[in-house]
């Protein structure tokens, strides 16, 4: 099951912390539902953006109610597979796709130990160096429409997102401990495996999402580690 004695150490010790289910060693198709369609007029985690405030008005100005989203995950031992795909959104957009890690009842209450944020970006740690390359504070702050956790729609609103990731979603930790980056302000956070914070676990009920997916209208980029200018399109749960 496992590629090498280092990964499946990592899964002993998340068994030993109960961050690994059943489901996640079992391996298999763990996650096959619809998303949740945000409303348009839902404010993103800036408190001001939203889809009918920040990106062009659909032929019948519903702002996008029509659009669909389904979401997919498979798991194998330390791995996962995600793939997402969106319908009758707005065409040709950048979006970004992003797992949370800021819980309730004190789970990883700092937030992510890189940002302090609440999600991170959906992709595996070893894209953590580049994203952080594509921050606001990075070597390229001006982010980029190709990061490791973004897609573009085509002309008729449809897009697909699928990655492959180094850690199981479901039950999971995410491998902070792939990169020696920070923001500056939070270097003194250790970047080691956080437990993911899911809806569907024990006391975690009131936490937000799992999984979220957001555009960047105003921009038409994806800021690495930070979510930047977005608005809040679906989730899961």
């Amino acid at each position: 099951m496992y590629p090498n004695i280092k990964a499946a150490m990592a899964v002993s010790a998340m068994l030993c912390l109960g961050f690994v289910s059943s489901a996640v060693l079992a391996g298999g198709t763990v996650i096959d539902d619809d998303m949740t369609r945000r409303p348009a007029g839902s404010v993103s985690g800036d408190k001001v953006s939203t889809v009918e405030a920040n990106c062009p008005a659909d032929p019948s100005g519903n702002a996008w109610q029509g659009a669909e989203a389904e979401l997919e995950i498979k798991q194998k031992g330390s791995t996962s597979k995600v793939e997402i795909e969106l319908e009758h959104a707005v065409p040709n957009t950048v979006f970004t796709v992003w797992l949370r890690i800021k819980g309730k009842n004190g789970l990883n209450s700092a937030g992510s130990p890189l940002t302090g944020g609440g999600a991170t970006p959906l992709a595996p740690g070893t894209a953590l160096d580049s994203l952080n390359d594509n921050s606001p504070w990075g070597a390229n702050p001006g982010g980029s429409a190709t990061v490791a956790n973004a897609f573009t729609t085509n002309n008729h609103g449809k897009g697909k997102f699928k990655i492959k990731l180094d850690f199981p979603v479901v039950g999971g930790a995410y491998p902070f401990q792939k990169t020696a980056t920070s923001r500056p302000g939070f270097e003194d956070l250790p970047n080691v495996p956080t437990a993911i914070a899911n809806p569907a676990d024990a006391g975690q009920g009131s936490t937000p999402f799992l999984i979220r997916v957001v555009s960047h209208c105003t921009d038409g980029v994806g800021h690495g580690l930070s979510p930047g200018t977005r608005e809040a399109w679906f989730q899961y749960p």
